[in-house]
């Protein structure tokens, strides 16, 4: 019989060991930017998408080595399926209608102003397509093999919380930072693991990660987890800090924080009813049958 300390660990130890692929995919792409076999400017939106390109791909290498390493999983124990247009496109939906609500509400109540600004049309594509890959990488980092392996072996709620809590660590080093944007960034990553597991595939948590980044960062000009991103127009935060989200931009407001304590409780009704649906259903199809 298993140890049972040994089998609560062993989810742990498969995160380390992707976590170790990440790094070692890493170090060839680190040659490159090293020795500037590729001369990209860090700031420019060329070098952005040189190095978001990059992280995609160390991920993906990581993912087929952990695939390797445990056979029993792939892309499709993941939820990485091929069913991936349409829920990336309702996905990006959903991320542009979170951001526009926040921002709405922080608009009518005064806490940011907008102003007009010139940037040019190839630009925003050339960063719809930076945030699509931004997405990908970070969904593929953690609502991918971390959250399966933290399902199989954890109570969902943990393996939700602990996906999130992760998710928002990450960010610790942004500029900025602060507690109410770690309670932010990490509801994000709860809310991305919720719907991964709803769905049983990623791509819904890719496009609403792509339509969250882009809009508030490439539409609306705020800051995008304290990190300026030009817009067609530019968000200017106004009065109190916790309201307006302050230097690190929407997703360091509690505005930003109520709405999506919103969505993850009614997911987490939708998760409580969908079984008793499901019954009923199955019910009216006998009497149909």
């Amino acid at each position: 019989m298993e140890n049972k300390f040994l089998y609560y660990l062993k989810p742990i130890i498969r995160v380390v060991i992707f976590v170790l692929f990440i790094f070692l995919w890493s170090i060839p792409f680190g040659f490159l930017t090293q020795f500037e076999v590729f001369k990209f400017s860090q700031d420019s939106l060329s070098g952005q998408l040189f190095y978001e390109f990059g992280a995609v791909l160390i991920v993906t290498g990581a993912l087929l080595m952990v695939f390797q390493t445990f056979p029993t999983r792939n892309f499709e124990t993941v939820f990485i399926t091929q069913n991936a247009f349409f829920p990336f496109l309702k996905g990006s939906a959903l991320g542009l209608l979170l951001i526009g609500c926040c921002s709405l509400i922080m608009y009518l109540t005064g806490n940011v102003a907008f102003t007009e600004t010139k940037i040019l049309p190839l630009n925003i594509a050339g960063y719809l397509l930076f945030f699509i890959m931004a997405g990908l990488f970070e969904e593929f980092t953690f609502r991918s093999f971390p959250l399966v392996v933290f399902a199989e072996r954890y109570s969902i709620p943990v393996s939700i919380f602990l996906n999130g809590f992760l998710f928002g660590l990450i960010h610790l080093s942004n500029p900025d930072f602060s507690m109410l944007a770690m309670l932010n960034i990490s509801l994000c990553g709860i809310l991305f693991s919720m719907i991964t597991l709803l769905k049983r595939n990623i791509w819904w948590a890719v496009g609403i990660h792509f339509g969250w980044n882009f809009t508030q960062g490439n539409l609306l000009g705020f800051k995008v987890s304290g990190i300026s991103q030009p817009g067609l127009i530019m968000a200017t935060p106004k009065g109190n800090a916790i309201l307006s989200g302050g230097a690190f931009g929407i997703e360091g407001s509690i505005i930003c924080t109520f709405i999506l304590m919103i969505c993850v409780i009614l997911l987490i009704i939708k998760t409580r009813i969908k079984p008793v649906l499901e019954i009923e259903n199955n019910h009216e199809f006998d009497r149909k049958g």
